[in-house]
């Protein structure tokens, strides 16, 4: 149902003749978890006035939550706007490089109307051996930062927040870490090669070159598992349509190569296409092959069964767990617990002396056992509700692995 007005909503056509109106609450549920409310709007106003005009959405209905959903993103835009241009500013005066990622700058580059693209944070790039000046520039602007991951080893950005804004900010110097071992390195020298001047609200910044663009975005995907909701395929729908001429299939593998994205690219555009029924670019129609019905299906699953972010943040190890035998289990429970001391010491302060260290890993079993008896618990009941998101995560992760094969792997 979602996934039918977003279609019409992108070729700007009104639903079919004699459609029945949808269920406004589920839609409004779903498109709310999806991140395609804000988008999906001004279709609904000009498609179904007489539920969403001005005049006929009151407060305490549903099309006037979403109406008052979307005004409150207005806001939320404009100062978003404000935010990007001072940040833009401060590098500039600094002298370093900064590259808005992700919806920061797709928002303002492939959607017609930035407040149509919505978000929770903002993520930047910055040089690796930029990030102790980008992060003094961060202080004068007025951030603090969540955590001290700078230097950590197992960190790739680091958390800023500011009073005034509404946007967390993730400064990112690298998109993995040594801990996730399973999440190929990409090559961000080589990025960087390919990044392109261009400006914002008049200051000087960069931009990822626009195949890059997309092989971050499909590499976002691949690094959650595709636990990501229908807002990150609009946007690979909307840079298709606005920057396709770029797209060539050479820059894509080059692209692709840069970031290891293995054959994900061709895969995600043919979904996109298929799923929204736009037009590949003409140069990529013969190089993205149409994909298996079985993988096809494993990303509607995992669009149909988003995870929350606290369930997705142990998805991986729990698989593990559950696929492992006993001895198999208390080895991985000690790997968990018994981390390196540099890794403790963004959790646990008391790890960065090392007399602390031992107290460290008592906090660190006590918040594995909180955090995840529950699920433990319920491992081996079938029915279980733990074991259904498990399930999930399983078909998920089965898709990011074949993807990230090499074409001649």
């Amino acid at each position: 149902m979602l996934v039918a007005c977003m279609r019409d909503a992108l070729h700007d056509r009104s639903p079919p003749t004699g459609a029945d109106e949808p269920p406004w609450p589920l839609l409004y549920r779903t498109a709310c978890e999806q991140g395609v409310d804000t988008f999906l709007f001004p279709w609904l106003t000009a498609h179904f006035p007489e539920h969403f005009a001005a005049s006929a959405a009151p407060p305490d209905s549903v099309p006037g939550a979403w109406r008052m959903r979307t005004l409150r993103e207005l806001q939320r835009s404009t100062l978003r706007q404000r935010q990007l241009a001072e940040m833009a500013a401060g590098f500039e005066r600094a002298g370093l490089n900064l590259v808005m990622l992700k919806g920061a700058w797709l928002a303002e580059s492939v959607y017609a109307n930035p407040v149509l693209r919505s978000m929770t944070d903002i993520d930047v790039l910055i040089r690796t051996d930029q990030r102790d000046r980008s992060h003094a520039v961060m202080l004068q602007l007025g951030y603090t930062a969540t955590a001290d991951t700078l230097h950590s080893r197992f960190a790739y950005d680091q958390g800023y927040r500011h009073p005034q804004y509404p946007y967390a900010v993730e400064m990112h110097w690298a998109v993995s870490s040594e801990r996730e071992t399973d999440s190929p390195e990409a090559d961000m020298a080589a990025i960087w090669r390919h990044v392109e001047p261009t400006r914002l609200y008049g200051f000087p910044c960069f931009a990822l070159s626009v195949p890059d663009q997309l092989a971050h975005l499909v590499h976002h995907m691949l690094h959650h598992l595709f636990a990501v909701p229908l807002r990150s395929y609009l946007d690979i729908a909307l840079l298709m349509r606005t920057r396709g001429d770029a797209l060539t299939p050479e820059a894509i593998t080059a692209a692709g190569t840069r970031w290891q994205t293995g054959t994900a690219i061709p895969f995600i555009l043919r979904f996109v296409a298929d799923l929204f029924d736009i037009p590949l670019p003409a140069t990529l129609t013969s190089s993205a092959p149409q994909i298996e019905a079985t993988w096809r299906d494993a990303v509607l699953h995992a669009l149909a069964r988003l995870p929350h972010g606290s369930e997705r943040g142990a998805e991986s190890t729990m698989l593990s767990y559950r696929q492992a035998g006993l001895l198999g289990r208390a080895r991985l429970v000690l790997s968990r617990i018994f981390m390196p001391r540099a890794f403790l010491a963004e959790r646990y302060p008391c790890a960065r002396v090392l007399v602390g260290v031992p107290w460290a890993w008592i906090c660190r079993a006590r918040d594995l056992y909180r955090t995840h008896r529950a699920t433990l618990a319920a491992l081996d009941t079938d029915a279980s509700p733990e074991q259904q998101r498990l399930d999930t995560a399983a078909v998920r992760a089965a898709l990011a692995n074949h993807l990230r094969k090499t074409p001649d792997a």
